[in-house]
């Protein structure tokens, strides 16, 4: 063996040996101030069966992650991985974040008074993958959401973005929460079974078939629009007309709001209609579904 090899060997195995040395040192730290993030916030616990560091792509790694959130909702998930996360601020001001098999269950503390109409459908909780990415600049105290995603096999997959303004996260209370102005939204939404679970259940509250109670949601569907068009309130008119289109042939659904001016959510509390509403935030729909329904 000449000398040259034996010191490539021996070099390569210094390299392993530093490369699982800084490894392990890096993943030591990074569980140390994890545990100590999450007991300093009030209510969060945090359980996983393992925490490593991909070094060269920059992420923490989570497996089997168990967590309540202060609000006290439960949430699981096989894996979650942490790409970017500010750490500064006891509400983060960004995070990127994406998660395996999270599953989120139907509980009216997440989700209000939908929570028992949901439970009704069948719903007993959201399980999919799921990849959040925001940033908020507290500058102009605006919120960017630049991607929220969730993909549930059962019933659909939506992704979210957009931006609101008027918020502190440094200082958040309930209070200020009809003081958000939206500034821009697209909620896209491919559905799987959603739609059909829906029109099941309408079919059975209105005593008709699903075919009957399609026809007689399109019908006033129809109408709406045939209103909005006269009081010349095309948003509301194309909207209709978009909705129309997807109850009858779901696929792809983009709703997207681009208001001249962020809108405040106190205006949707001042007695408005709901043409008013889609007017002002210049509302519109996109679907892939066939034309001429």
């Amino acid at each position: 063996m000449s000398n040259i090899f034996k010191f490539l060997l021996s070099f390569a195995l210094f390299v392993i040996i530093c490369w699982f040395g800084l490894q392990w040192f890096v993943n030591s730290e990074v569980k140390k101030e994890l545990d100590t993030a999450v007991s300093h916030t009030t209510g969060l616990t945090l359980t996983y069966a393992d925490l490593s560091v991909d070094i060269l792509e920059k992420q923490v790694v989570l497996k089997d992650v168990a967590t309540t959130l202060p609000s006290g909702v439960p949430l699981t998930a096989d894996e979650v991985r942490i790409i970017a996360f500010d750490q500064l601020h006891e509400v983060p001001h960004f995070a990127t974040l994406k998660a395996r098999g999270l599953t989120i269950p139907n509980t009216p503390k997440l989700f209000g008074d939908y929570a028992q109409p949901m439970t009704a459908l069948g719903i007993a909780d959201f399980a999919g993958d799921t990849q959040l990415d925001y940033t908020y600049h507290p500058d102009d105290n605006v919120l960017e959401i630049k991607s929220f995603s969730f993909n549930d096999p059962k019933l659909g997959f939506m992704k979210l973005r957009g931006s609101l303004n008027n918020i502190d996260l440094d200082e958040m209370r309930a209070e200020q929460s009809v003081g958000v102005g939206i500034k821009d939204v697209r909620l896209t939404f491919t559905d799987n079974e959603l739609m059909n679970i829906l029109t099941a259940d309408w079919a059975r509250k209105m005593g008709m078939s699903r075919e009957t109670t399609l026809d007689r949601i399109s019908t006033e569907l129809d109408g709406l629009a045939r209103y909005a068009g006269k009081q010349d309130n095309q948003n509301a008119r194309d909207v209709m007309l978009g909705l129309k289109r997807f109850l009858n042939d779901p696929g792809t659904l983009s709703v997207s709001a681009t208001p001249k001016k962020p809108v405040p959510v106190l205006y949707f509390f001042m007695g408005r209609d709901i043409f008013d509403n889609l007017q002002l935030l210049n509302l519109k729909i996109e679907t892939d579904s066939s034309e001429g329904i």
